[in-house]
């Protein structure tokens, strides 16, 4: 007969005291102390959970009766959290908060960038210049100055501005590979390949379709040629024909008329099709630049 061993009964309770202790510290833990809160919602904001810290940022601001002291850098967060996801507008509201109740802010100089870059996120160009180059000179910040720089170069890149993009940087004196890099596309911007609106317009009332060849449109091209071309050789039949009572000719002339003024505005509005399309190509090749370096 084999007898049991006093000595498992003795682990087995002790194990028993350490599990009901750990449990009982387990339930003396508030997880809603403002504490807590905040480290909960910086450790969502690590992980990219944007939406969930937004909430949690917020329910730790709630836990005061008052504003807390470090409510500079919660507002911060939040306008990280908002810009990131998309909802730009909501993220300048918490930067400005910054800006308008958090004058000694250390996070001020970050928060005038971050409004600047947020307004350009929505293609608000024109107001994202605005708004950085009335704040500029308060920047301290010397490597916020130089993305403040940078971000006003590439709003003047963005509206085609090309030589006020260099010229801006050239008056700043920034000698940094970024700065040297949208100098370098500013540059690419005034060299763009662009087709003359007048020459594709002369081109095609000399020879139907010639235009839009030159706008690199062949297939538009032929089809002007192959209209003009029919309806202005039955017109040419009908009228030889049966002289200037023809129907057939009155009818067949209205129409190449109309196709051959359609025909010159065509090549016009391929000119300008072309030189958009250069020009869009060419910005959201910036654009890509932008959002891999800045943040």
């Amino acid at each position: 007969m084999r007898y049991f061993n006093p000595g498992f009964l003795c682990i087995f309770y002790c194990l028993f005291l350490m599990s009901g202790s750990i449990y009982a510290d387990s339930l003396e833990v508030n997880y809603f102390t403002p504490t807590n809160l905040h480290r909960f919602a910086d450790y969502l904001f690590d992980e990219a959970d944007y939406n969930r810290a937004v909430g949690e940022f917020q329910r730790y601001l709630f836990s005061f009766d008052s504003i807390p002291s470090n409510a500079d850098s919660i507002f911060y967060k939040i306008g990280l959290c908002y810009r990131a996801n998309g909802h730009y507008k909501r993220s300048i509201d918490y930067f400005n908060k910054i800006i308008g109740n958090h004058p000694q802010s250390y996070l001020l100089d970050k928060a005038y960038y971050q409004v600047g870059l947020s307004y350009f996120f929505m293609d608000r160009f024109k107001e994202s210049n605005i708004f950085l180059n009335s704040c500029f000179s308060g920047v301290k910040q010397r490597d916020i100055k130089v993305n403040v720089e940078q971000l006003i170069a590439i709003n003047y890149i963005q509206q085609k501005e090309w030589n006020e993009t260099i010229d801006f940087l050239s008056e700043q004196k920034s000698t940094d590979s970024i700065s040297i890099h949208l100098t370098n596309f500013a540059k690419e911007g005034q060299l763009l390949p662009r087709k003359s609106e007048l020459l594709a317009g002369l081109f095609s009332t000399v020879a139907p379709g010639a235009g839009k060849f030159y706008c690199n449109r062949p297939i538009d091209g032929l089809h002007s040629f192959i209209s003009v071309g029919f309806t202005g050789w039955q017109a040419y039949e009908g009228f030889h024909k049966d002289g200037i009572h023809s129907v057939k000719g009155w009818i067949f002339g209205v129409l190449g008329g109309i196709f051959y003024l359609g025909n010159i505005y065509g090549s016009v509005v391929a000119a300008q099709i072309y030189n958009e399309q250069q020009e869009e190509d060419f910005l959201n090749k910036v654009k890509v630049y932008v959002n891999v370096n800045f943040h």
